[in-house]
């Protein structure tokens, strides 16, 4: 009888201890919020400053626009996550709040998704951002065949249910997983080498200040084109995906019935992965993309969509920034991290340039007076396509003049990898 009053006694303890336990858990993470969920306590020093979303991050930066309700949105990959800052002064100086739902890794039918479940639940934004990456456009052969049998409608519903579901929004708050990251929130409020988010979804990329301290530029520079050359080598035998175009379309579609107005940004990439779009192959296609780009936006255009196209790829003096030395640890860049990702401060003066004038940027459309300074240009129909060729030709003369050793790199690395 004792034996059986000491089994249940423990058991007793045990369950009270397991249910304190999980409300510890609970409680702890509600306070720190690690995920910016629930706001019960925010302190500086103790839970502002918050880590980079390692999982649900879609459904977390979607839950977040319910709340902020923000005027822009900036849509895009990784590219656009790092590069562009809702917190740039040019929003700051209209009066314009903005958030950066843009998501590391994402193709154009995530992006239809998020613009999709946001109009659902009401969240119209007047303006938004969206950054396009000519990569995210292109099909390999053997992905034409498993892209021929999705059925994008039941993706959609799919994506809708995920983001919906209870489950994520249970395992952010009670999970090993988040308290980890409770604990990475309190062990970084002091840390400015932390890989964080701000309060806008913006990712300063603060990780990589050490790495290009210890070990410099060039090799983030030549290990991202290691990578590259390999990808390019592989997309170069592929073809534009006529789905990507097809959501693209619909996103046009979305923004014209909720009277929205989008701009659409072909990504400043560094004149490094553009010499090697040429050396792989890959350079008809980009154009080609380019082309099939601005003949939906013409067609959509015909029924006055606030839709606008610039072009900001191109070998200008930003563009054809200088990749400091092996072994030099004290030069650095001031508009690219490496060749792929761009710095806010490439960034902020596109946001500033697209939204202090459209006449500027057409101008320079029309007059190709400015082709070797000029950085980006608004595409609106195939002669300013045609245009936009010219100043990219003109400014690579200039780059390979400045820059030679550039473009020998390039060849040598593709040699490499084949």
């Amino acid at each position: 009888m004792e034996e059986l009053q000491n089994s249940q006694r423990y058991l007793c303890w045990l369950l009270v201890i397991t249910i304190a336990g999980s409300l510890a858990v609970v409680i702890f993470v509600l306070i720190v919020d690690p995920y910016r969920q629930y706001g019960i306590v925010q302190y500086r020093g103790f839970n502002i400053i918050k880590p980079t979303l390692e999982r649900y991050q879609n459904e977390i930066k979607l839950s977040q626009v319910k709340r902020l309700k923000p005027d822009v949105l900036i849509l895009g990959n990784s590219r656009a996550e790092i590069g562009f800052d809702p917190d740039a002064p040019v929003f700051n100086q209209k009066g314009l709040s903005a958030y950066n739902l843009s998501i590391p890794g994402i193709g154009i039918e995530t992006v239809y998704q998020q613009l999709l479940y946001l109009t659902k639940n009401g969240i119209n934004p007047g303006l938004i951002f969206l950054g396009l990456d000519f990569l995210d456009f292109i099909d390999l052969p053997s992905q034409q065949e498993v892209n021929a049998s999705i059925d994008p409608s039941q993706y959609l519903i799919d994506q809708q249910r995920k983001i919906e579901s209870w489950f994520w929004r249970f395992d952010s708050m009670f999970s090993l997983a988040s308290v980890k990251d409770a604990f990475r929130t309190l062990a970084i409020q002091n840390n400015e080498e932390a890989a964080i988010v701000t309060f806008h979804g913006f990712n300063p990329l603060n990780e990589y200040k050490p790495i290009v301290r210890t070990e410099g530029y060039y090799k983030l520079f030549q290990q991202r084109a290691q990578e590259n050359v390999r990808t390019y080598l592989k997309k170069a035998q592929g073809s534009v995906s006529p789905m990507s175009l097809n959501y693209l379309q619909a996103i046009f579609n979305l923004v014209e019935e909720n009277n929205s107005k989008i701009i659409l940004v072909i990504y400043p990439y560094h004149a490094q992965i553009l010499a090697l779009f040429e050396v792989t192959n890959l350079w008809p296609l980009f154009n080609q993309w380019k082309s099939l780009v601005v003949n939906e936006l013409i067609d959509m255009n015909q029924y006055s969509a606030q839709i606008e196209l610039y072009d900001y790829s191109g070998y200008s003096l930003y563009h054809c920034e200088r990749i400091p030395p092996i072994g030099d640890l004290l030069s650095t860049t001031q508009w690219y991290w490496e060749a792929g990702h761009f710095k806010k401060e490439l960034g902020d003066i596109i946001l500033e340039e697209i939204l202090r004038s459209n006449e500027t940027i057409l101008s320079k459309v029309m007059s190709m007076n400015h082709s070797q300074t000029s950085f980006g240009i608004r595409l609106l129909d195939q002669n300013s396509f045609l245009l936009n060729q010219n100043r990219i030709i003109q400014q690579r003369l200039m780059c390979e003049s400045n820059y030679p050793e550039l473009f020998t790199d390039a060849a040598i690395l593709a040699r490499a990898a084949q």
